[in-house]
């Protein structure tokens, strides 16, 4: 025997979808447009190509921007290089050990220091740095690897060779 309050919420729900069915069926978009409306759209789509006007071939003198200047492709697209010359301002002069740390310190992206586990990390973009590790920074084409050697709450100091530089977490803007 089947239980009473099952047959009745079955014969609800059966009578409220045979009621809901004209509904729908009245609602239902068709998925092809009429001819009508596609003469229509077809007239505006070709007004539209006959105002574009024809193609235009780009330059062939256009240099290639995937193609370094250097690698003789567009070596005559690339602009000549001119030595400098007896009046022009010399060269700013190499900075010296202490200096020249400071500088490249400034070219870690510290972002913040956490603890985990009692060690502290330097969060530094991507990475996570620990006391000892290395960090390498580039600076006029040249690379450089400086050395963590001591992380406080809003602090480092990096190492290279004998000297020593000691900097904030966040820097404040020039």
């Amino acid at each position: 025997m089947i239980p009473r309050r099952f047959s009745v919420r079955a014969l609800l729900g059966l009578a409220a979808l045979v009621a809901s069915l004209p509904r729908l069926s009245a609602q239902a978009i068709p998925d092809v447009a009429s001819p009508k409306v596609r003469e229509k759209v077809l007239a505006d789509a070709a007004l539209v190509l006959a105002k574009r006007g024809e193609f235009v071939a780009p330059p062939s003198t256009m240099p290639n921007p995937f193609v370094a200047k250097d690698d003789g492709e567009n070596a005559e697209a690339a602009p000549a290089r001119v030595a400098p010359s007896a009046g022009a301002a010399p060269a700013a002069p190499a900075l010296s050990g202490s200096a020249q740390l400071a500088q490249l310190s400034s070219l870690i992206p510290a972002t913040g220091v956490i603890t985990v586990g009692g060690a502290p990390i330097l969060l530094a973009g991507q990475k996570r740095l620990r006391i000892g590790d290395t960090f390498t920074v580039t600076s006029e084409g040249q690379a450089y690897d400086l050395s963590i050697t001591a992380i406080g709450s809003t602090s480092f100091t990096v190492k290279r060779g004998d000297s020593v530089h000691t900097r904030p977490v966040r820097q404040s803007a020039p």
